[in-house]
């Protein structure tokens, strides 16, 4: 966002240092508290430690299928419900980034050359998975719900940075709640169908607030929101062997794009000198609170021994359409006296521009049964979904990314004293980003000037890694 003041005023002087307070700290407020950021817990990490050992493969019949496939939601046997409870802990660490220009004549109202904040929160939460065979005669209709909660706080909130290096897709993606339904039917032979529904919504948000510069008159603030509910569909397709030793398997998902808007006006105004009239400060933002993009899954098992199932996968991901979360000002206005108005000019926000592109991520895992024993492990390889590295205006990162993954998981005839089939696994996460080095081009983002002038400048390296893991408890009744 850009915002310049100009006056050749005194009082328009004063007004410039109230709306720069003013609208840092209501930013401060509604950035952190009206938007999210992109993707789900699922896309990142896969839920459940099955997946998650298997590099986010989607394939496994097991609680969590309402998100992973529907069409695996049917399930064969005396059994009728299957309850999985997961945790999840993944931290990232990203490489310091220091002696960068973070604000400059275009920014902001002087040049600083400081560290990049490196705050980004860990994933910490709990998955619940249930799937219910409501009519085992009738095509084994199945329903299913999955749903993901952190559990340090309900949700944490954070559009990120507009110009500074900015790990976009890391800022908040897993740390909102997220809710997944499904339906999945059998047509025998193997073949199954199913469908579900991903949760998101729209926020729309008003706020008054005047401030009073005269002591004994109190500063007021009012604000209103409300969300409305969206949703997003996706479809899966199965199909299996019939004979009962699952040697193959082929599955399908598709996943629609959905982006959840934050629409804000802020009226404002304050008293700038003893009575005069106050002059108003009035704009409208729009941001997205999240993106999940359009997705493709095509999988395959293979089960070349009775001990030992291979898992392939490939996800297309349509990031080209992705929605920046930074929110951006549009249409602000001043309105007040003659004298008043006089003079100060309020520029638009304005976004650097970047060129997202759409990907394939290929994903291969490994099974292996002894006795009662499964050990597992997968293979991940994402590319960046930016067209290059940001040299220009504006530095968002998303550096491209090996995903390892490993695990095991143990079956239990009985849970405790109950003669109920249980399952404990457990697994580990090691991402590791590909080291990218940039260098800004000469200049400030309007290409005028020469030297380290840009946000950024004159350069830093941008990578990490990310390392977790979690368990999980599968109930069969």
């Amino acid at each position: 966002m850009g915002i310049s003041i100009s006056s050749s005023l005194e009082h328009n002087r004063r007004w410039n240092h109230f709306c720069l307070i003013l609208c840092g700290c209501l930013f401060v407020f509604f950035e952190a508290f009206c938007t999210s950021s992109q993707a789900n817990v699922g896309e990142a990490y896969g839920f459940g430690s099955r997946s998650s050992a298997l590099a986010g493969i989607g394939q496994a019949e097991d609680g969590f299928s309402a998100y992973s496939n529907p069409a695996a939601l049917p399930f064969s046997g005396e059994k009728r419900l299957i309850f999985s409870w997961a945790l999840v802990s993944v931290t990232p660490r990203f490489l310091p980034i220091s002696n960068v220009v973070v604000e400059n004549a275009y920014t902001s109202d002087k040049v600083t050359v400081d560290s990049v904040a490196n705050d980004y929160r860990s994933t910490f939460g709990q998955a619940v998975g249930l799937v219910y065979r409501l009519f085992p005669n009738s095509y084994n209709f199945t329903f299913g719900l999955t749903g993901f909660l952190p559990i340090e706080q309900v949700a944490y909130l954070d559009s990120g940075e507009t110009f500074e290096p900015e790990y976009v897709l890391y800022r908040s993606r897993t740390n909102r709640p997220q809710v997944e339904a499904g339906v999945g039917v059998e047509f025998g032979y193997g073949f199954r169908l199913g469908a579900g529904i991903h949760s998101a919504y729209s926020l729309t948000s008003d706020a008054t607030v005047f401030l009073q510069t005269d002591s004994s008159k109190p500063s007021t603030m009012r604000f209103i929101s409300s969300m409305k509910p969206k949703a997003a569909p996706y479809f899966g397709a199965y199909l299996s062997s019939t004979d009962g030793s699952n040697w193959y398997s082929l599955s399908s998902v598709v996943r629609l794009p959905v982006a959840s808007a934050n629409n804000m006006t802020l009226h404002s105004g304050a008293r700038a000198i003893g009575n005069f009239v106050a002059l108003d400060f009035n704009f409208s933002s729009t941001s997205a609170l999240y993106y999940d993009p359009l997705t493709v899954e095509l999988g395959a098992s293979l089960k070349p021994l009775p001990f030992w199932t291979m898992f392939f996968q490939a996800d297309y991901q349509g990031w080209s359409k992705f929605v920046a979360p930074s929110m951006q000002i549009i249409n602000p206005q001043t309105t007040g006296s003659e004298d008043q108005s006089k003079g100060v000019n309020i520029s638009a926000g304005k976004s650097p521009t970047f060129t997202f592109v759409d990907l394939w991520i290929p994903r291969v895992g490994q099974e292996f049964r002894i006795g009662a024993l499964s050990i597992r492990g997968g293979y991940a390889y994402r590319p960046s979904f930016l067209k290059g590295t940001p040299t220009g205006p504006g530095n968002y990162l998303d550096p491209p990314k090996h995903m390892w993954n490993g695990g095991f998981g143990y079956h239990f005839e009985k849970f405790l004293s109950f003669h109920t089939p249980c399952e404990l696994s457990m697994h580990a996460t090691y991402d590791r980003m590909v080291t990218q080095h940039i260098t800004k081009d000469p200049g400030d983002e309007n290409g005028a000037g020469a030297g380290d002038l840009k946000i950024g400048a004159p350069g830093y390296d941008a990578g990490g890694y990310l390392i977790g893991g979690g368990a999980t408890l599968s109930l069969a009744f």
